[in-house]
Protein backbone atom coordinates (compact mmCIF):
# COMPACT_ATOMS: atom_id res chain seq x y z
CA UNK A 1 0.00 0.00 0.00
CA UNK A 2 1.21 3.31 -1.35
CA UNK A 3 0.68 5.61 2.38
CA UNK A 4 1.55 8.34 0.40
CA UNK A 5 -1.31 8.38 -1.89
CA UNK A 6 0.64 8.18 -5.04
CA UNK A 7 1.00 6.11 -7.82
CA UNK A 8 4.73 4.71 -9.26
CA UNK A 9 4.23 3.56 -12.90
CA UNK A 10 7.31 2.49 -15.10
CA UNK A 11 7.67 2.13 -18.77
CA UNK A 12 6.11 -0.25 -20.75
CA UNK A 13 8.21 -2.95 -23.43
CA UNK A 14 6.83 -1.27 -26.33
CA UNK A 15 7.46 2.69 -24.97
CA UNK A 16 10.96 1.59 -23.90
CA UNK A 17 10.97 -0.42 -27.69
CA UNK A 18 9.61 2.75 -29.43
CA UNK A 19 12.45 5.07 -28.10
CA UNK A 20 15.33 2.44 -28.96
CA UNK A 21 13.47 3.04 -32.45
CA UNK A 22 13.28 6.60 -32.60
CA UNK A 23 17.30 6.68 -31.33
CA UNK A 24 18.30 4.27 -33.97
CA UNK A 25 16.46 6.15 -36.62
CA UNK A 26 18.15 9.35 -35.36
CA UNK A 27 21.51 7.72 -35.88
CA UNK A 28 21.06 6.64 -38.96
CA UNK A 29 20.25 10.16 -39.90
CA UNK A 30 23.10 11.27 -38.50
CA UNK A 31 25.68 9.03 -39.98
CA UNK A 32 23.46 9.31 -43.64
CA UNK A 33 24.76 13.45 -43.26
CA UNK A 34 28.37 13.44 -41.96
CA UNK A 35 30.50 10.79 -43.09
CA UNK A 36 32.39 9.32 -40.39
CA UNK A 37 35.35 8.35 -42.00
CA UNK A 38 35.74 11.96 -43.77
CA UNK A 39 35.84 13.56 -39.79
CA UNK A 40 38.70 10.91 -39.17
CA UNK A 41 40.72 11.65 -41.96
CA UNK A 42 39.89 15.20 -41.39
CA UNK A 43 41.45 14.62 -37.56
CA UNK A 44 44.12 13.26 -38.90
CA UNK A 45 45.02 16.06 -41.20
CA UNK A 46 44.80 18.65 -38.56
CA UNK A 47 47.33 16.41 -36.14
CA UNK A 48 49.68 16.86 -39.10
CA UNK A 49 48.79 20.37 -39.51
CA UNK A 50 49.40 21.01 -35.48
CA UNK A 51 52.48 18.68 -35.35
CA UNK A 52 54.42 20.50 -38.28
CA UNK A 53 53.23 24.36 -36.87
CA UNK A 54 55.35 23.10 -33.28
CA UNK A 55 57.86 21.29 -35.37
CA UNK A 56 58.94 24.37 -37.39
CA UNK A 57 58.41 26.49 -34.37
CA UNK A 58 60.89 24.10 -32.27
CA UNK A 59 63.23 24.19 -35.43
CA UNK A 60 63.22 28.27 -35.18
CA UNK A 61 64.05 28.30 -31.39
CA UNK A 62 67.09 25.91 -31.97
CA UNK A 63 67.99 28.09 -34.49
CA UNK A 64 67.80 31.43 -32.32
CA UNK A 65 69.25 29.62 -29.01
CA UNK A 66 72.56 27.50 -30.99
CA UNK A 67 72.81 29.70 -33.97
CA UNK A 68 72.21 26.80 -37.06
CA UNK A 69 69.85 24.89 -37.92
CA UNK A 70 69.45 21.08 -36.57
CA UNK A 71 70.54 19.51 -39.94
CA UNK A 72 73.80 22.05 -40.17
CA UNK A 73 76.96 21.05 -37.89
CA UNK A 74 77.92 24.90 -37.64
CA UNK A 75 76.87 28.36 -37.96
CA UNK A 76 76.85 29.14 -41.49
CA UNK A 77 77.56 25.43 -43.11
CA UNK A 78 76.57 25.09 -46.10
CA UNK A 79 74.88 21.60 -47.09
CA UNK A 80 74.10 22.00 -50.05
CA UNK A 81 76.08 24.28 -52.29
CA UNK A 82 74.09 24.03 -55.42
CA UNK A 83 70.15 24.94 -54.78
CA UNK A 84 68.55 25.09 -51.02
CA UNK A 85 70.21 23.18 -48.04
CA UNK A 86 66.47 20.95 -48.13
CA UNK A 87 65.30 20.40 -51.10
CA UNK A 88 61.89 18.99 -50.10
CA UNK A 89 63.41 16.69 -47.84
CA UNK A 90 60.51 13.57 -46.49
CA UNK A 91 60.25 13.70 -42.92
CA UNK A 92 57.83 10.89 -42.38
CA UNK A 93 55.38 8.62 -44.11
CA UNK A 94 56.45 5.62 -46.54
CA UNK A 95 59.63 5.89 -47.80
CA UNK A 96 60.67 8.00 -45.23
CA UNK A 97 62.72 9.56 -43.71
CA UNK A 98 64.97 10.73 -45.84
CA UNK A 99 68.65 11.02 -45.92
CA UNK A 100 70.28 14.57 -46.20
CA UNK A 101 72.56 14.37 -48.99
CA UNK A 102 75.97 16.60 -47.53
CA UNK A 103 78.29 18.55 -50.00
CA UNK A 104 80.86 17.42 -47.60
CA UNK A 105 80.74 15.35 -44.40
CA UNK A 106 79.19 12.52 -43.79
CA UNK A 107 75.20 11.55 -44.83
CA UNK A 108 72.86 11.32 -42.18
CA UNK A 109 69.10 10.69 -41.57
CA UNK A 110 66.81 13.42 -41.35
CA UNK A 111 65.14 11.81 -38.40
CA UNK A 112 68.87 12.42 -36.81
CA UNK A 113 68.63 15.89 -37.88
CA UNK A 114 65.74 16.68 -36.42
CA UNK A 115 66.62 14.48 -32.93
CA UNK A 116 69.03 17.60 -32.21
CA UNK A 117 65.65 19.39 -31.24
CA UNK A 118 65.80 17.49 -28.38
CA UNK A 119 69.26 18.81 -27.00
CA UNK A 120 67.75 22.15 -25.98
CA UNK A 121 64.77 20.67 -24.78
CA UNK A 122 62.45 22.53 -27.40
CA UNK A 123 60.19 18.80 -28.21
CA UNK A 124 60.24 15.50 -26.75
CA UNK A 125 62.14 12.62 -28.12
CA UNK A 126 58.59 10.97 -28.64
CA UNK A 127 57.26 13.55 -30.83
CA UNK A 128 60.48 13.79 -33.07
CA UNK A 129 59.92 9.76 -33.39
CA UNK A 130 56.04 10.02 -34.24
CA UNK A 131 56.78 12.29 -36.78
CA UNK A 132 59.12 11.01 -38.49
CA UNK A 133 57.56 7.61 -38.41
CA UNK A 134 56.95 5.74 -41.52
CA UNK A 135 53.32 4.78 -40.68
CA UNK A 136 52.86 9.15 -40.12
CA UNK A 137 51.34 11.15 -42.58
CA UNK A 138 53.64 12.16 -45.93
CA UNK A 139 55.17 15.05 -44.90
CA UNK A 140 58.33 17.44 -46.33
CA UNK A 141 60.98 19.70 -45.18
CA UNK A 142 62.41 22.87 -47.49
CA UNK A 143 64.54 25.46 -46.86
CA UNK A 144 66.09 27.49 -48.95
CA UNK A 145 69.17 29.05 -47.64
CA UNK A 146 69.61 31.44 -51.08
CA UNK A 147 66.94 33.46 -50.06
CA UNK A 148 67.30 36.49 -47.73
CA UNK A 149 65.28 36.13 -44.82
CA UNK A 150 63.36 32.85 -46.31
CA UNK A 151 61.85 30.42 -43.43
CA UNK A 152 61.97 26.83 -43.23
CA UNK A 153 58.81 25.35 -45.43
CA UNK A 154 57.13 22.22 -44.00
CA UNK A 155 54.37 20.35 -46.51
CA UNK A 156 52.36 17.78 -46.23
CA UNK A 157 49.74 15.80 -48.42
CA UNK A 158 46.65 15.41 -46.70
CA UNK A 159 44.14 12.64 -46.71
CA UNK A 160 40.53 14.74 -46.31
CA UNK A 161 38.55 16.39 -48.87
CA UNK A 162 38.05 19.38 -47.02
CA UNK A 163 42.36 19.39 -46.61
CA UNK A 164 42.53 18.64 -50.05
CA UNK A 165 40.30 21.24 -51.59
CA UNK A 166 41.98 23.92 -49.22
CA UNK A 167 45.88 22.90 -50.78
CA UNK A 168 43.97 22.91 -54.27
CA UNK A 169 42.59 26.34 -53.68
CA UNK A 170 45.63 27.97 -52.73
CA UNK A 171 47.47 26.47 -55.67
CA UNK A 172 44.90 27.82 -57.25
CA UNK A 173 44.73 31.58 -55.95
CA UNK A 174 48.35 31.43 -55.90
CA UNK A 175 48.34 33.05 -52.20
CA UNK A 176 50.48 31.03 -50.51
CA UNK A 177 52.89 32.27 -47.88
CA UNK A 178 55.85 30.03 -48.76
CA UNK A 179 57.88 30.91 -51.89
CA UNK A 180 58.16 29.73 -55.87
CA UNK A 181 55.25 27.23 -55.00
CA UNK A 182 55.22 26.66 -59.14
CA UNK A 183 58.98 26.31 -59.78
CA UNK A 184 60.12 22.83 -60.76
CA UNK A 185 63.82 24.28 -60.09
CA UNK A 186 63.28 24.82 -56.53
CA UNK A 187 61.25 21.85 -55.42
CA UNK A 188 62.20 19.20 -58.12
CA UNK A 189 59.79 17.60 -60.46
CA UNK A 190 58.45 14.87 -58.54
CA UNK A 191 57.78 16.66 -55.16
CA UNK A 192 56.30 19.81 -54.88
CA UNK A 193 53.54 21.58 -53.34
CA UNK A 194 51.24 22.51 -56.84
CA UNK A 195 52.62 19.42 -59.29
CA UNK A 196 49.95 20.81 -61.88
CA UNK A 197 52.51 23.34 -62.33
CA UNK A 198 52.35 27.49 -62.56
CA UNK A 199 49.37 29.19 -62.04
CA UNK A 200 48.06 29.55 -65.92
CA UNK A 201 47.19 25.56 -65.51
CA UNK A 202 45.58 26.13 -62.42
CA UNK A 203 43.19 28.94 -63.66
CA UNK A 204 41.18 26.71 -65.73
CA UNK A 205 41.40 23.52 -63.16
CA UNK A 206 38.95 22.23 -60.78
CA UNK A 207 38.98 20.65 -57.83
CA UNK A 208 38.22 16.96 -58.21
CA UNK A 209 38.82 13.62 -56.00
CA UNK A 210 38.32 11.02 -59.75
CA UNK A 211 41.20 9.54 -61.00
CA UNK A 212 43.47 8.90 -58.55
CA UNK A 213 42.53 12.43 -56.93
CA UNK A 214 43.86 15.84 -56.04
CA UNK A 215 47.90 15.46 -55.29
CA UNK A 216 48.68 19.19 -54.10
CA UNK A 217 49.63 19.86 -50.55
CA UNK A 218 49.36 21.87 -47.52
CA UNK A 219 52.63 24.13 -46.52
CA UNK A 220 53.66 25.73 -43.26
CA UNK A 221 54.01 28.81 -42.47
Amino acid sequence: MNIFGIKKFGFTMIELLVVIAVIGILAVALLSTLNPLEQIRKGRDTRTRTDLAQMLGAIERYNASIGYFPWQWSAGEDVLTSGPDLPFYQIGGTGGPATIARTTGTAEDMSVALSRLTDTSEVKASFIDRLTATTYATTYLFYDDTTVGGSVIACFTPESQSFQKEAFDRCKAGLDSWSDEFETSVYGVANRPCPDGNAALYATAEFSTAAGGPNEMLCLP
